[in-house]
């Protein structure tokens, strides 16, 4: 309409449209709302884990001091148990006291500053490390020192009494237990509290790295934990086989290498007449025995080295099932258990080990080795004389032994011999 030019335009909006744009804007506001809330709720959940996290730790560091002065102290003063007992019950739990108290006094000076503290576990770590992998290594062994010291009656007066004196609910071995539950706890509250970190968190990085830092010790701790029962199994065999009459000698089993794996019963075909006989076997990492049981001990029967030994499945025969072959450079063994399957799979798996350890060594060019290994030999020699931890010297000598001794036992060529590693 001409008349109409040049005036304004109205716009009719019908009152359902008005209705679900103020619905709309009301949801946003509602959703805007409930994710601050959200958020203000996981920091005051995250600030709550926080002070558990400390609070926990001022009850750990208490009641390290009443293992100590409750028990560790007293039993050094009266000298009612050996040195070495006492040192392999409580092995470095002193020292893993003092640690504790550092991180205390470190925590508490963080968190009076704010709620970031991931910095100070990555500067606590590699000590935590050390002393907690060495403490979880012997854990199962002061278990046992424990109960074997309980049969002195010193001993057992000692705890009977001093738990009346002063009123103690927890047993030694409880206290003993400390080191291991506070890892658990660290890995349990620090996942939890880095749940509720936002990623854009100052805390948040560090927290990451501490956490991924700790499970690593758990790991490590774990792993070495096995090494040291598998150590203990090698030494276990080697000290319950019997001396050779003729020679007067036996097998040296316990190598730094050297790894149990498998062992049990099976029977032993001998040919010409012989028939079957019983025998007892072991698996290690590159050595098959078979032993004859005598009076609870091992007389070897025959031993052979796993790289040059060939296994193979035998088909049953009337007389006996689960049969298999061992054939060395110069010898052939029938053996008969319902077990074979395992002893088929480990041999082979373990063949295939040491022939990839000896490929790899065999790539690397003899001069590198050499070298490499004089240059760590010496670092590692120079690190070494600066530690004051002489427990912790000689494990790190005896890991390096290990290594040097693969090295000694794998056939890479006359050359690598006649020249040595070192």
């Amino acid at each position: 309409n001409n008349e109409n030019e040049g005036s304004s335009i109205n716009v009719i909006i019908s009152p359902t449209h008005l209705r679900k744009k103020k619905k709309h804007k009301r949801s946003k506001s509602k959703d805007k709302h409930k994710k601050i809330e959200k958020a203000e709720g996981k920091k005051e959940l995250r600030n709550k884990l926080i002070q558990e996290m400390l609070n926990s730790e001022k009850a750990h560091v208490l009641a390290l001091d009443r293992v100590v002065d409750n028990y560790l102290n007293p039993i050094k003063e009266t000298n009612i148990l050996p040195t070495l007992t006492i040192n392999e019950m409580f092995s470095n739990l002193e020292l893993i006291r003092n640690w504790n108290k550092t991180f205390l006094s470190a925590l508490e000076t963080y968190l009076d500053c704010g709620d970031t503290f991931g910095h100070v576990f990555l500067e606590m770590i590699p000590l935590m490390r050390q002393l907690y992998t060495q403490y979880n290594e012997n854990y199962e062994h002061a278990m046992q020192t424990y109960e074997n010291a309980k049969k002195i009656p010193a001993f057992t007066n000692f705890l009977q009494t001093q738990g009346k004196e002063i009123n103690e609910t927890k047993n030694l071995l409880t206290y003993l237990y400390l080191p291991v539950q506070r890892m658990i706890a660290y890995d349990s509250l620090i996942k939890d509290i880095l749940s509720l970190t936002p990623e854009n968190h100052e805390d948040f990085l560090a927290l990451n790295d501490a956490y991924q830092s700790l499970r690593d010790i758990q790991y490590h701790a774990e792993q070495r934990a096995l090494q040291r029962k598998n150590i203990d199994k090698v030494i276990e065999i080697q000290n319950n086989l019997l001396i050779d009459e003729d020679t007067n000698t036996t097998i040296q089993l316990a190598l730094p290498h050297r790894r149990y794996v498998y062992e049990g019963e099976v029977f032993r075909i001998l040919g010409s007449g012989y028939g079957i006989k019983e025998r007892y076997c072991f698996l290690f990492n590159d050595l098959f025995l078979c032993c004859k049981v005598k009076r609870k001990k091992f007389e070897i029967d025959f031993k052979e080295p796993l790289e040059t030994l060939k296994v193979e499945e035998v088909p049953n025969t009337l007389e006996m099932k689960y049969i298999f072959r061992l054939t060395s450079s110069a010898n052939e063994y029938l053996l008969s258990t319902p077990d074979k399957a395992h002893w088929i799979a480990f041999i082979n798996q373990y063949k295939k080990e040491l022939k990839l350890e000896k490929e790899e060594i065999a790539n690397i060019p003899h001069n590198a080795i050499e070298e490499s290994s004089r240059e760590s030999l010496i670092n590692k020699i120079i690190a070494w004389s600066k530690m004051n931890d002489a427990e912790q010297v000689l494990f790190e000598v005896q890991e390096y032994a290990a290594v040097l001794e693969k090295y000694k036992t794998i056939n890479i060529t006359p050359h690598t011999y006649n020249h040595g590693i070192l």
